[in-house]
C-alpha cells in the first residue's frame, strides 16, 4: 500500500510539473483581476539575494495547473468540513454573508499629516473629507460570535479629530439608518458598497454641503446584472456561490466625459458586464484623470475629487450639482492634486476613501 501511495504521489507530481511546463500560460487572472507573475529573468544579483527564487515561487503559485480548482477545494474543505468562519481574511457569517476583515492600520499618522498639508495648501478653499466605513463595521452584528475585528470607527475618529478639513463624519450614522430600513449597502461577494450605499453617501454629502439631494425617484434605477462575483469571491473562489445584482441609477444628462483624454458621453461602460470585473462599469474602470462636463446644468461651479474606487459609483449622483467635475485616481495620477486645484481655480474639493484600504493606498500621498 505504501508503495502504491508513493507511486501515485510521484505520478501526480510529475503530471503537475509537466502541466506547469506545457499548459498555456495567461498574463492576467480575470478571477483575481490582477496581472500574474512573469517568469523571472536570471541575474547574479537577484540569485544571490534570494529574490530570484522568491519570484520563481510566485510564478509557480500563479501558474500552477488547475490552480483555481485547488483553491475552490481548499475553501470548501475549510468552510464546509472544518467549519472555519474565517477563510482567507473573509468572515463566513451564518446568514450567508461574507465580510472582509479589517487589519490593524499602520499609517494613520501619515494620513493625518497628508490631509493637513493638503487642506492648509488650498488657499482658503473648503476641503470635504469623507471616510467610508465598510461592511465589517456596518454589519458587525452579522459577524460570527468569535469575531473581534479592529474598530474602523476608532481610526476614523482619530483622523477626523486630528485634521483641519471639513469632516463629513455623519456617514456611519446614515449607513446604519439605511441598514435598518433593509437596504443592501454592501455587496456580499465584493468589497465595494452597492449603489444604494453610494446613494446614502451622496445624501450625507448633500446635507453637509447644504444642498438638496435628488430623490431616488429622479433616477431610472435598473438592475444591469445578477451575476456579479467580485473581490471577495476571488479570495474564496467557491464555485457554489451565486452571483448578485448590480443596480445603476441613470439620469438623462447631456455629458461630455474625458477618460484620460478619451471622449465618451456616459459615466458607465456596460462592456464590463461581459467580464468578471463588473464593478468597473462605473466610471469605465480606473483612470488617472476623468473630466466630466455637464452640458445640461446652469451651474458654473467646479469640483475636484481625490478618491479610491468607492467614489466611482457615487459620482453619477454628484454631476447634477456641478458644471465640471475632475476625478483623480491618485494611485496613477502623476501630478499633485493640490497643484491642479489651484492652477484651475477649482471651487470645491472632496477627498473620499474607504477605511478598509486607505491605510495601504499608495496614492494618498500624491494629493499634496
Amino acid at each position: 500500500m505504501n508503495k502504491f501511495i508513493s507511486v501515485t504521489v510521484t505520478i501526480l507530481i510529475l503530471a503537475l510539473g509537466i502541466g506547469l511546463i506545457f499548459m498555456p500560460k495567461s498574463d492576467f487572472s480575470e478571477n483575481e483581476n490582477r496581472m500574474l507573475q512573469e517568469f523571472p529573468k536570471l541575474s547574479f544579483n537577484d540569485f544571490a539575494s534570494g529574490e530570484y527564487m522568491e519570484d520563481i515561487t510566485l510564478y509557480i503559485s500563479d501558474h500552477f495547473p488547475l490552480r483555481d480548482g485547488f483553491v475552490t477545494l481548499k475553501t470548501l474543505f475549510a468552510e464546509k468540513v472544518m467549519g472555519n468562519k474565517l477563510v482567507n481574511g473573509i468572515y463566513v457569517c451564518d446568514n450567508g454573508m461574507y465580510i472582509e476583515d479589517y487589519k490593524k492600520p499602520e499609517n494613520t499618522q501619515r494620513l493625518i499629516d497628508t490631509f493637513n498639508k493638503f487642506c492648509k495648501n488650498m488657499e482658503g478653499r473648503q476641503v470635504d473629507l469623507m471616510l467610508v466605513p465598510t461592511a465589517v463595521e456596518i454589519y458587525d452584528d452579522k459577524l460570527p460570535p468569535f469575531a473581534s475585528p479592529l474598530s474602523q470607527l476608532k481610526t476614523m475618529d482619530k483622523i477626523y479629530s486630528s485634521v483641519e478639513c471639513n469632516n463629513i463624519d455623519s456617514l456611519y450614522d446614515e449607513l446604519i439608518l439605511e441598514k435598518e430600513k433593509g437596504k443592501k449597502l454592501f455587496y456580499g461577494l465584493d468589497h465595494h458598497w452597492t449603489t444604494e450605499g453610494a446613494y446614502a453617501g451622496y445624501t450625507t454629502w448633500c446635507r453637509a454641503k447644504g444642498i438638496e439631494p435628488q430623490p431616488e425617484s429622479a433616477f431610472d434605477i435598473k438592475t444591469v446584472t445578477e451575476d456579479f462575483k467580485g473581490t471577495i469571491y476571488s479570495k474564496l473562489n467557491d464555485i457554489t456561490l451565486k452571483g448578485e445584482e448590480i443596480k445603476v441609477y441613470e439620469q438623462d444628462n447631456d455629458l461630455t466625459v474625458l477618460y484620460d483624454g478619451e471622449e465618451r458621453d456616459s459615466l458607465y461602460n456596460y462592456d464590463y458586464l461581459d467580464k468578471k470585473d463588473k464593478y468597473s462599469l462605473f466610471l469605465n474602470n480606473i483612470h488617472s484623470l476623468v473630466e466630466i462636463t455637464n452640458n445640461s446644468t446652469d451651474s458654473t461651479r467646479t469640483l475636484a475629487i481625490a478618491k479610491d474606487s468607492y467614489a466611482n459609483s457615487m459620482i453619477p449622483f454628484l454631476v447634477a450639482h456641478y458644471k465640471k467635475i475632475y476625478v483623480f485616481d491618485t494611485r496613477s495620477y502623476k501630478g499633485a492634486v493640490s497643484d491642479f486645484v489651484k492652477e484651475n481655480n477649482i471651487d470645491d474639493v472632496l477627498i473620499l476613501y474607504n477605511m478598509n484600504t486607505i491605510d495601504t493606498d499608495t496614492g494618498v500621498n500624491v494629493i499634496y
